[in-house]
């Protein structure tokens, strides 16, 4: 299984997180590549999005069609996990099969991976 830690602990620094601290980064792996993502506050809570949604809109904008693993980095000074929130994990469930990597590190580098649909097991979708 792919593990960009190293990446993503560079790219973590580039987080826009003035008032939680909490700085998060993600890499979206998909058929048209690799597409990253930092978390964005703003001071209106309601405008700031994640990581996890940077990178995968970015890579919708970039083509992407298929979804093949995402790996999140958190920045805290704890070692345990920071699981993609409730509204990250709706979004994966609009564009992730039930298998897909869900890839999580802690800041020492500990890599935990689930199934997507281990972390979201009964998502809200509507048939296409």
């Amino acid at each position: 299984m792919m593990n960009n830690f190293k990446e993503l602990k560079q790219l973590v620094k580039n987080a826009y997180a003035p008032y939680s601290k909490f700085k998060v980064a993600a890499i979206v792996h998909t058929d048209k590549g690799s597409f990253k993502g930092v978390n964005v506050e703003n001071s209106s809570y309601g405008a700031t999005i994640c990581a996890e949604r940077v990178a995968l809109t970015s890579a919708i904008a970039n083509g992407a069609k298929k979804f093949k693993a995402i790996e999140v980095l958190c920045s805290t000074k704890e070692t345990n996990l920071a699981i993609p929130c409730s509204l990250c994990l709706q979004v994966f469930a609009e564009l992730f099969q039930p298998k897909t990597p869900v890839i999580v590190y802690t800041t020492t580098g500990k890599q935990t991976i689930f199934k997507f649909e281990e972390l979201l097991p009964h998502p809200f979708k509507f048939k296409k």
